[in-house]
Protein backbone atom coordinates (compact mmCIF):
# COMPACT_ATOMS: atom_id res chain seq x y z
CA UNK A 1 0.00 0.00 0.00
CA UNK A 2 1.81 3.28 -0.90
CA UNK A 3 1.33 6.05 1.43
CA UNK A 4 0.74 9.51 0.01
CA UNK A 5 3.49 11.54 1.43
CA UNK A 6 2.46 14.93 0.16
CA UNK A 7 0.09 16.00 2.47
CA UNK A 8 3.01 15.59 5.32
CA UNK A 9 5.44 17.82 2.94
CA UNK A 10 2.66 20.19 2.97
CA UNK A 11 2.57 20.73 6.62
CA UNK A 12 6.33 20.39 7.76
CA UNK A 13 6.25 23.31 4.66
CA UNK A 14 4.00 25.51 5.85
CA UNK A 15 5.25 24.91 9.23
CA UNK A 16 8.98 26.13 8.53
CA UNK A 17 7.44 28.94 6.66
CA UNK A 18 5.80 30.00 9.75
CA UNK A 19 8.47 29.47 12.12
CA UNK A 20 10.49 31.73 9.69
CA UNK A 21 8.10 34.53 9.48
CA UNK A 22 7.86 34.82 13.70
CA UNK A 23 11.62 34.56 13.61
CA UNK A 24 11.47 37.31 11.31
CA UNK A 25 9.27 39.73 12.69
CA UNK A 26 11.08 39.07 16.25
CA UNK A 27 14.49 40.14 14.96
CA UNK A 28 16.34 43.50 14.36
CA UNK A 29 18.09 44.56 10.74
CA UNK A 30 20.59 47.02 10.30
CA UNK A 31 20.72 49.58 7.40
CA UNK A 32 23.05 51.96 7.12
CA UNK A 33 23.59 53.98 3.89
CA UNK A 34 21.55 51.96 1.60
CA UNK A 35 18.45 52.40 -0.52
CA UNK A 36 14.97 51.06 0.82
CA UNK A 37 12.04 50.24 -0.48
CA UNK A 38 9.15 47.41 -0.25
CA UNK A 39 7.78 45.28 3.10
CA UNK A 40 10.04 44.42 5.63
CA UNK A 41 9.32 41.90 8.45
CA UNK A 42 11.17 42.54 12.03
CA UNK A 43 12.51 45.51 13.75
CA UNK A 44 14.11 48.05 11.66
CA UNK A 45 17.73 50.28 12.83
CA UNK A 46 18.04 52.92 10.17
CA UNK A 47 21.52 54.95 10.71
CA UNK A 48 23.60 57.26 8.41
CA UNK A 49 21.90 58.38 4.61
CA UNK A 50 18.58 56.78 3.89
CA UNK A 51 17.33 56.98 0.79
CA UNK A 52 13.57 56.09 0.15
CA UNK A 53 12.92 54.98 -3.42
CA UNK A 54 9.23 53.55 -2.67
CA UNK A 55 6.47 52.92 -0.54
CA UNK A 56 8.30 51.27 2.45
CA UNK A 57 6.00 49.52 5.00
CA UNK A 58 7.77 47.93 8.27
CA UNK A 59 6.14 45.25 10.17
CA UNK A 60 7.68 46.16 13.61
CA UNK A 61 9.70 48.99 15.16
CA UNK A 62 11.31 51.24 13.46
CA UNK A 63 14.34 52.99 15.38
CA UNK A 64 16.42 56.01 13.83
CA UNK A 65 19.50 56.80 15.37
CA UNK A 66 20.73 60.14 15.85
CA UNK A 67 22.32 62.56 13.18
CA UNK A 68 20.52 60.00 10.44
CA UNK A 69 18.60 61.65 6.95
CA UNK A 70 16.20 60.15 5.18
CA UNK A 71 15.58 61.00 1.93
CA UNK A 72 12.46 60.39 -0.15
CA UNK A 73 12.69 59.64 -4.01
CA UNK A 74 9.88 61.81 -5.98
CA UNK A 75 8.34 58.86 -6.82
CA UNK A 76 7.48 55.72 -6.13
CA UNK A 77 9.21 52.60 -7.56
CA UNK A 78 6.38 50.24 -6.38
CA UNK A 79 3.59 51.94 -7.68
CA UNK A 80 1.49 51.22 -4.34
CA UNK A 81 -0.88 54.23 -3.04
CA UNK A 82 -5.11 54.34 -2.18
CA UNK A 83 -7.34 57.41 -3.28
CA UNK A 84 -8.50 59.65 -0.47
CA UNK A 85 -12.20 60.66 -0.15
CA UNK A 86 -13.16 63.82 -1.31
CA UNK A 87 -14.24 65.93 2.11
CA UNK A 88 -15.46 69.18 0.76
CA UNK A 89 -12.27 70.93 1.28
CA UNK A 90 -9.65 69.12 -0.88
CA UNK A 91 -12.28 67.52 -3.72
CA UNK A 92 -10.45 69.00 -6.34
CA UNK A 93 -6.59 68.37 -4.74
CA UNK A 94 -4.91 65.95 -7.14
CA UNK A 95 -2.67 64.32 -4.35
CA UNK A 96 -5.68 62.77 -3.12
CA UNK A 97 -5.97 60.54 -5.91
CA UNK A 98 -4.08 57.25 -7.16
CA UNK A 99 -2.58 59.13 -9.68
CA UNK A 100 -0.82 61.11 -6.73
CA UNK A 101 -0.25 58.18 -3.96
CA UNK A 102 0.91 55.87 -7.01
CA UNK A 103 3.81 57.84 -7.74
CA UNK A 104 4.78 59.36 -4.23
CA UNK A 105 6.56 57.57 -1.25
CA UNK A 106 5.41 56.88 2.17
CA UNK A 107 6.65 55.43 5.44
CA UNK A 108 4.26 52.95 7.33
CA UNK A 109 5.40 51.41 10.67
CA UNK A 110 3.31 49.52 11.90
CA UNK A 111 5.23 49.51 15.51
CA UNK A 112 6.77 51.84 17.81
CA UNK A 113 8.62 54.77 15.74
CA UNK A 114 11.69 55.96 17.88
CA UNK A 115 13.37 58.50 16.37
CA UNK A 116 15.13 60.65 18.97
CA UNK A 117 17.88 62.76 17.91
CA UNK A 118 19.42 66.01 19.55
CA UNK A 119 20.75 69.47 19.02
CA UNK A 120 24.01 68.66 17.50
CA UNK A 121 22.77 65.51 15.83
CA UNK A 122 19.21 65.83 14.83
CA UNK A 123 17.55 63.55 12.54
CA UNK A 124 15.81 64.90 9.19
CA UNK A 125 13.39 63.04 6.72
CA UNK A 126 13.24 65.03 3.44
CA UNK A 127 12.69 65.46 0.02
CA UNK A 128 16.02 64.25 -2.26
CA UNK A 129 14.91 66.29 -4.86
CA UNK A 130 17.23 68.79 -5.98
CA UNK A 131 14.62 71.60 -5.64
CA UNK A 132 12.03 70.55 -3.47
CA UNK A 133 8.26 71.35 -3.13
CA UNK A 134 5.46 70.83 -1.00
CA UNK A 135 4.16 66.98 -1.22
CA UNK A 136 7.17 65.55 -2.89
CA UNK A 137 6.54 62.66 0.18
CA UNK A 138 3.95 61.42 1.35
CA UNK A 139 4.26 60.97 5.09
CA UNK A 140 4.93 58.40 7.88
CA UNK A 141 2.30 56.83 9.72
CA UNK A 142 2.96 54.94 12.69
CA UNK A 143 0.83 52.80 15.28
CA UNK A 144 2.99 51.50 18.23
CA UNK A 145 1.97 53.32 21.56
CA UNK A 146 5.27 54.18 23.18
CA UNK A 147 6.71 55.92 20.00
CA UNK A 148 9.23 58.98 20.39
CA UNK A 149 9.65 61.47 17.83
CA UNK A 150 12.31 64.12 19.32
CA UNK A 151 14.11 66.38 18.31
CA UNK A 152 13.46 65.58 14.37
CA UNK A 153 12.73 67.97 11.04
CA UNK A 154 10.13 66.24 8.38
CA UNK A 155 9.97 68.39 5.48
CA UNK A 156 8.50 68.56 1.88
CA UNK A 157 5.58 66.38 2.73
CA UNK A 158 2.07 66.11 1.54
CA UNK A 159 0.66 65.22 5.57
CA UNK A 160 3.67 64.80 7.67
CA UNK A 161 4.14 63.19 10.82
CA UNK A 162 0.43 60.63 10.76
CA UNK A 163 0.07 58.73 13.97
CA UNK A 164 -2.87 56.75 14.21
CA UNK A 165 -4.57 54.24 16.95
CA UNK A 166 -4.50 54.64 20.84
CA UNK A 167 -1.47 56.48 21.64
CA UNK A 168 -1.70 57.41 25.14
CA UNK A 169 1.84 57.11 25.99
CA UNK A 170 3.83 58.21 22.82
CA UNK A 171 4.85 61.87 22.07
CA UNK A 172 6.06 64.36 19.68
CA UNK A 173 8.44 66.54 21.11
CA UNK A 174 10.76 69.30 19.97
CA UNK A 175 10.70 68.14 16.35
CA UNK A 176 10.15 70.58 13.35
CA UNK A 177 7.50 70.03 10.75
CA UNK A 178 7.16 71.86 7.95
CA UNK A 179 6.33 72.49 4.04
CA UNK A 180 3.29 70.43 4.24
CA UNK A 181 0.86 70.76 1.63
CA UNK A 182 -2.13 69.38 4.15
CA UNK A 183 -0.76 69.37 7.61
CA UNK A 184 2.47 69.26 9.82
CA UNK A 185 1.42 66.83 11.82
CA UNK A 186 -1.79 65.04 11.73
CA UNK A 187 -3.23 63.33 14.55
CA UNK A 188 -6.97 63.14 13.98
CA UNK A 189 -6.40 59.00 14.91
CA UNK A 190 -4.70 59.41 17.57
CA UNK A 191 -3.90 60.56 21.34
CA UNK A 192 -0.81 61.28 20.94
CA UNK A 193 1.09 64.25 23.04
CA UNK A 194 1.94 67.16 21.15
CA UNK A 195 4.59 69.14 23.33
CA UNK A 196 7.24 71.96 22.65
CA UNK A 197 7.29 71.64 18.28
CA UNK A 198 7.63 74.24 16.04
CA UNK A 199 5.24 74.08 13.36
CA UNK A 200 4.96 75.63 10.25
CA UNK A 201 3.92 76.38 6.30
CA UNK A 202 0.87 74.09 6.15
CA UNK A 203 -1.68 74.58 3.02
CA UNK A 204 -4.79 72.62 5.69
CA UNK A 205 -3.33 72.78 9.41
CA UNK A 206 -0.60 72.52 12.02
CA UNK A 207 -2.14 70.40 13.81
CA UNK A 208 -5.55 68.46 13.66
CA UNK A 209 -7.45 66.58 16.49
CA UNK A 210 -10.18 64.04 16.49
CA UNK A 211 -9.61 61.35 19.27
CA UNK A 212 -11.84 60.77 21.77
CA UNK A 213 -9.77 60.64 24.75
CA UNK A 214 -7.61 63.32 26.79
CA UNK A 215 -5.11 64.14 24.66
CA UNK A 216 -2.30 66.74 25.47
CA UNK A 217 -1.37 69.92 22.76
CA UNK A 218 1.07 72.09 24.63
CA UNK A 219 3.80 74.74 24.08
CA UNK A 220 3.52 74.84 20.20
CA UNK A 221 4.51 76.95 17.85
CA UNK A 222 2.87 77.04 14.90
CA UNK A 223 2.83 79.66 12.26
CA UNK A 224 2.18 80.38 8.38
CA UNK A 225 -0.72 77.69 7.95
CA UNK A 226 -4.22 77.84 6.87
CA UNK A 227 -5.25 76.96 10.13
CA UNK A 228 -3.24 76.58 13.13
CA UNK A 229 -5.15 73.42 15.46
CA UNK A 230 -7.83 71.82 14.00
CA UNK A 231 -10.22 69.91 16.60
CA UNK A 232 -12.67 68.51 14.49
CA UNK A 233 -14.04 65.77 16.95
CA UNK A 234 -13.15 64.29 20.30
CA UNK A 235 -11.25 65.88 23.41
CA UNK A 236 -8.00 67.51 24.01
CA UNK A 237 -6.23 70.20 26.28
CA UNK A 238 -4.74 72.82 23.90
CA UNK A 239 -2.62 75.26 25.95
CA UNK A 240 0.11 77.30 26.20
CA UNK A 241 0.78 77.48 22.14
CA UNK A 242 1.69 80.41 20.12
CA UNK A 243 -0.09 80.15 16.98
CA UNK A 244 0.56 83.49 13.94
CA UNK A 245 -0.01 84.59 10.57
CA UNK A 246 -2.38 81.70 9.64
CA UNK A 247 -5.88 82.23 8.22
CA UNK A 248 -7.29 80.35 11.31
CA UNK A 249 -5.74 80.25 15.05
CA UNK A 250 -8.02 76.92 16.33
CA UNK A 251 -10.90 75.48 14.63
CA UNK A 252 -13.30 74.28 17.57
CA UNK A 253 -15.93 71.77 15.31
CA UNK A 254 -19.28 71.24 17.33
CA UNK A 255 -18.64 67.77 18.01
CA UNK A 256 -15.04 68.72 19.66
CA UNK A 257 -14.95 69.16 23.46
CA UNK A 258 -11.37 70.95 23.26
CA UNK A 259 -10.02 72.67 26.29
CA UNK A 260 -8.56 75.94 25.07
CA UNK A 261 -5.86 77.48 28.31
CA UNK A 262 -3.53 80.68 27.40
CA UNK A 263 -3.21 80.38 23.95
CA UNK A 264 -1.69 83.28 21.81
CA UNK A 265 -3.40 83.79 18.22
CA UNK A 266 -2.03 86.47 16.18
CA UNK A 267 -4.01 86.11 12.90
CA UNK A 268 -2.30 86.90 9.13
CA UNK A 269 -3.08 90.17 8.17
CA UNK A 270 -6.68 90.16 6.23
CA UNK A 271 -5.00 91.42 3.12
CA UNK A 272 -3.17 88.41 3.12
CA UNK A 273 -2.67 86.78 -0.17
CA UNK A 274 -0.48 83.56 0.98
CA UNK A 275 -1.57 80.45 -0.59
CA UNK A 276 -0.49 76.78 -1.01
CA UNK A 277 0.02 75.30 -4.67
CA UNK A 278 0.30 71.33 -5.84
CA UNK A 279 0.70 72.24 -9.89
CA UNK A 280 -2.31 74.47 -10.92
CA UNK A 281 -4.05 73.63 -7.33
CA UNK A 282 -3.74 76.02 -5.26
CA UNK A 283 -5.31 76.65 -1.41
CA UNK A 284 -5.38 80.30 -0.20
CA UNK A 285 -4.70 81.34 3.58
CA UNK A 286 -8.21 82.07 4.02
CA UNK A 287 -11.46 80.25 2.43
CA UNK A 288 -11.89 77.47 0.80
CA UNK A 289 -10.23 76.11 -2.90
CA UNK A 290 -11.43 77.43 -5.78
CA UNK A 291 -14.33 74.57 -7.01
Amino acid sequence: MKIKKAPYIFVITAFLIVVLIVYKFFSTTQKFDTSISGWFIGNQIWSGNIYVTGDVEVLGNLTVLPGATVKFAVGDDRHSGDEVSADGFNDLDPTRLRSYTTTHSSLFILGKLIAKGSQTKPIIFTSAAEKPNLANWEAIIFNGDGSLVDSVTVEYTRNGLNPIGKQPNSVIQNTISRHALWGTISSANSNIKIINNHLSDAGHEGIDLKFNGTQEVSGNIIDDCHTGIASIAGSQIIKNNTITNCGDGVYISPESKAELINNIFISAPDDSAREWRYGDYRIPIFGFPEK
